[in-house]
């Protein structure tokens, strides 16, 4: 197919107008309800969760019901969905293009925006939370497998997210594979599509599969939580008084009816009866409420006195490994027990390192798909879905970086290493305006014509400072 500069688009040969893998929805009859997969978590032992046969399932697991877990994975994909933007370049020059952007641009506005109101309710999600998904799977699973779903005139229509681990990969007998998903019912799907797409998170290349990130973490885990548990367990054993009742049996003896008394089987029967009878009032006894009794029972508060071990040094040690473990720093975590605000700082940074890492596979799958998506259409290039830098910062600190950003990407267009048009996307601003004078090439910003950035600093915030080198800023020593 040609696009409007007459040069021939390359297309799959093989596309199907419909979805072909499987979602949590697939596999039930038409009318029949999707059963719910919530689970009641909070009264379930750790130890239930240590049989799984399955790495990614237990991850799953352990992020329903493990609050660190949950807290690391969920602080992940906030940081990690950070606003991205898409880009396109002409296939054989590598040039921006702009016509391959605005096309690309438009197969995002369809998938959040774009819906066939004649079909009743539209299931359809939206970019924004398929990114989302995307970003959770990449942690749970170690992988991102998608498909571009095509409408009945084979053009994107929207994007589904496969769980990874209900892949398995088929040898082809050449060196290459493809994907085949195992199904609940039936038999499993094959998978060899162009339009469906899989990338890896630090895969070993003496492995066929990709193993979630999270893995490292489960032996910690589970003897964190399991350490956690022994501490409950021994402060309700020791560390609450308790109250001790001791009846005077002469006296309840002498309480007890003629006839009892005379029969051992009875008055045996009658001291039970009477025990059963305080247990029960004092169980139910709340702490605002007043205990009045006969001078047949003596009562007196029982404190704890075992000897009870210094947990503080083993949990420290166990708090620092389990952070590890699980990638994240013990200040986001809240394990943070001691250290100063600048390591803090500096643990930030390398968790927003690795949230970069995270964001790379999806990264790779959307170009595929956008890029597979902008040819259908018969555009001839190729497109970039890129994450915007991650920044911890309020967007109001971010100013001075926006400044000096801005005053690059002019000194580019003077000299002109940038066209308008990419100057123009680079700058967020979208298209020129219609008459606006070209700019590329033209040495404006040469002989005073530069933005005044001098009085901007990326450290002037509070971070920026606490977290500036101590680079010195001309070489050589005082002079005498």
């Amino acid at each position: 197919m040609p696009d409007s500069t007459g040069k021939q688009v390359t297309l799959p040969t093989k596309l199907v107008k419909k979805a072909q893998a499987g979602t949590a929805a697939s596999g039930f009859t038409r009318g029949n309800a999707v059963p719910k997969d919530n689970t009641r978590a909070a009264n379930q032992s750790i130890q239930a969760f240590r049989s799984q046969n399955s790495d990614v399932a237990a991850v799953r697991s352990l992020d329903l019901i493990d609050g660190t877990v949950s807290s690391a994975i969920f602080s992940f994909v906030e940081i990690a969905n950070s606003s991205f933007r898409v880009t396109a370049y002409e296939t054989d020059t590598h040039q921006y293009s702009e016509e391959g952007t605005q096309m690309a641009r438009s197969v995002v506005a369809s998938f959040d925006t774009l819906y066939d109101y004649s079909k009743g309710y539209a299931d359809k999600r939206s970019l924004t939370s398929t990114i989302e998904t995307a970003l959770q799977e990449v942690i749970t699973t170690g992988a991102l497998s998608a498909e571009l779903v095509l409408d009945k005139f084979r053009l994107p229509d929207r994007i589904n997210v496969v769980p990874y681990d209900t892949l398995e990969w088929v040898s082809r007998g050449d060196g290459t594979k493809y994907p085949r998903q195992q199904s609940a019912t039936g038999d499993p799907i094959k998978l060899d599509l162009p339009n469906f797409f899989v990338s890896e998170l630090h895969k070993h290349s003496n492995k066929a599969y990709a193993s979630t990130m999270m893995a490292a973490a489960l032996n910690s885990s589970y003897h964190f939580n399991e350490f956690i548990e022994d501490m409950r367990r021994t402060v309700r054993r020791q560390g609450h008084g308790r109250l001790d009742v001791s009846l005077v049996s002469e006296q309840i003896v002498a309480a007890a009816p003629d006839d009892i008394k005379t029969d051992p089987k009875k008055l045996a029967q009658w001291m039970e009866t009477v025990q059963q009878a305080v247990s029960d009032e004092l169980t139910d006894l709340n702490p605002e409420d007043a205990l009045v009794h006969y001078d047949s029972a003596v009562m007196e508060l029982m404190k704890g006195e075992g000897e009870k071990a210094d947990y503080v040094p083993l949990l420290n040690a166990l708090s620092g490994q389990h952070a590890t473990s699980l990638k994240t720093s013990p200040s986001i975590l809240g394990l943070r027990l001691s250290g100063s605000q600048s390591l803090s700082n500096t643990e930030s940074l390398v968790f927003l390192k690795v949230a970069r890492g995270i964001q790379r596979p999806v990264e790779e799958v959307y170009s595929r798909i956008l890029t597979l998506a902008t040819r259908l259409y018969g555009v001839d290039a190729y497109v970039k879905f890129e994450f915007d830098p991650i920044n911890l910062r309020p967007e109001d600190e971010l100013e001075a970086f926006k400044t000096m950003q801005q005053e690059r990407i002019f000194k580019l267009l003077s000299e002109g290493f940038i066209t308008d048009e990419e100057a123009a996307h680079s700058l967020g601003t979208g298209p020129r305006a219609p008459g606006a004078p070209p700019l590329s090439g033209t040495g404006f910003m040469r002989g005073g014509g530069s933005i005044d950035a001098t009085d901007a600093s990326p450290n002037a915030d509070p971070q920026g400072r606490a977290l500036q080198p101590d680079t010195p800023s001309k070489a050589g020593g005082d002079s005498q």
